[in-house]
């Protein structure tokens, strides 16, 4: 319950950044873009490359044959095909419904597709997020289970970072990704938590 109305909150946020920033110019905080653009241009272009769609369907299917070689794995690996190819479409369709433009100043690739939200930013929250989320709840020591959680949180922030240090996003788009990702992250973790759940107490019995 408590997952559903987080994913909720953080949709309604998602929708009401997007219908404020989108047909104005960019504000305050778009405006410096937190002095993050030309940042350490080699490594930003890596964390871009790093997080593009094709690379998560590699991890996702790395996930599933774990979860084929460990059967207690193979639902989350599903969960997680599954969230990745509905907010990847989700996110595209808001790009459309916003129409915000991208800022003029670009490094790397210039991209075609609309600013708001950045898709870097809803994909690294939704899959990294799911990934430390069946981490945190697997039976690995403690000591490991929360540096997978960090470093996980570590790589969506420089994920974020990255788009910013390239000039690809406003930083509003970025919050606006990380807001969509996280609504679509909690969704499918509660849901997921509830399944398994279930399976272990009819294990149990």
């Amino acid at each position: 319950m408590r997952a559903s109305v987080a994913a909720i909150a953080l949709f309604a946020a998602f929708i009401g950044l997007g219908a404020y920033v989108s047909p104005r110019p960019p504000g305050p905080l778009d405006a410096n873009e937190l002095g993050f653009f030309g940042m350490a241009v080699g490594f930003a272009t890596f964390c871009r490359a790093a997080g593009q769609f094709p690379e998560y369907a590699s991890l996702c299917g790395v996930w599933l044959v774990f979860g084929l070689l460990r059967r207690a794995y193979l639902a989350s690996a599903l969960w997680a095909i599954g969230l990745m190819l509905v907010i990847w479409k989700v996110s595209d369709a808001f790009k459309g419904a916003f129409g915000r433009a991208r800022p003029e100043r670009w490094l790397d690739v210039h991209e075609t597709s609309a600013s708001y939200p950045s898709g870097h930013a809803v994909l690294s929250l939704a899959f990294y997020g799911f990934l430390a989320f069946v981490v945190w709840r697997s039976p690995l020591p403690a000591g490991a289970r929360a540096a997978a959680v960090a470093l996980c949180a570590l790589w969506i922030a420089v994920i974020g970072w990255s788009r910013l240090a390239l000039g690809a996003h406003f930083p509003t788009d970025v919050l606006g990704g990380y807001l969509l990702g996280g609504a679509g992250l909690c969704a499918v973790a509660g849901a997921y938590g509830r399944t398994a759940r279930r399976d272990e107490s009819r294990t149990r019995a």
